[in-house]
């Protein structure tokens, strides 16, 4: 362009305006693109999203439910809730079928109709562990003379489906109908699991025979705490 032919100083200015006015509104349509897509040409407008419903964002864990089947330490007697114990050699069904529960008896050698003790296994719902076996403790001793009752101790089995555990000994004078006065030895222990069911032990022995025969109580609540 020859000096002549360019465009005077007015000239310039209304080229320069013009040119700045294209410019905004370039930038005023970017700016528009940019709000409607959200400043990327992949996402979805503005009205198309939608925020995520409440409780979507967390998940909670599944609330556990009891594993009652039966596994490699349930032997012997079921009881319930997946518990089972394992009779002592000698110990027999008691043949007083109204009783709740599992309760078995020791016969007295050569009196049949007599035991000498009893080893019975029960179960609620009602009770915390602490409550039941001193529950259970108040009802044995309730027709006993002299009772003394033990003072209680929280156990800890090793094993992790025990929540709490409860143990209470006790001893006292069972009066027959005739008259004959036997002096009984025994203890409760009661096991909460995680769901607060509670199986307990209501064990007991008379006092003459208690010592020699004690060991098989124990071997039965051991028998107990592997299947819980």
């Amino acid at each position: 362009m020859r000096p002549q032919d360019r465009p005077g100083k007015s000239s310039r200015n209304q080229w320069i305006i013009m040119g700045c006015a294209v410019l905004a509104v370039v930038l005023v349509a970017v700016g528009v693109v940019l709000l409607v897509t959200g400043g990327s040409k992949d996402a979805d407008p503005v009205a198309q999203q939608t925020p995520d419903p409440v409780g979507t964002l967390y998940t909670p864990s599944p609330t556990p439910t009891p594993n009652d089947s039966k596994g490699p330490n349930d032997t012997g007697v079921e009881v319930g809730w997946g518990v089972w114990f394992t009779p002592a050699k000698g110990w027999l069904p008691d043949w007083d079928k109204s009783k709740g529960g599992k309760n078995y008896i020791l016969q007295q050698f050569n009196a049949r109709g007599l035991i000498d003790g009893y080893y019975w296994v029960r179960q609620t719902e009602l009770y915390d562990a602490k409550g039941f076996a001193e529950h259970l403790v108040d009802i044995e001793s309730n027709g006993m003379q002299g009772v003394r009752i033990g003072k209680g101790v929280a156990c800890k089995p090793a094993t992790p489906a025990v929540k709490a555990c409860y143990a209470l000994s006790y001893t006292g004078v069972w009066v027959a109908k005739n008259g004959k006065k036997i002096a009984m030895q025994g203890f409760v222990t009661a096991y909460q699991d995680q769901f607060d069911r509670v199986t307990a032990t209501d064990a007991a022995l008379e006092t003459r025979v208690y010592k020699r025969r004690v060991n098989e109580l124990i071997y039965m609540n051991n028998s107990v705490v592997k299947s819980l």
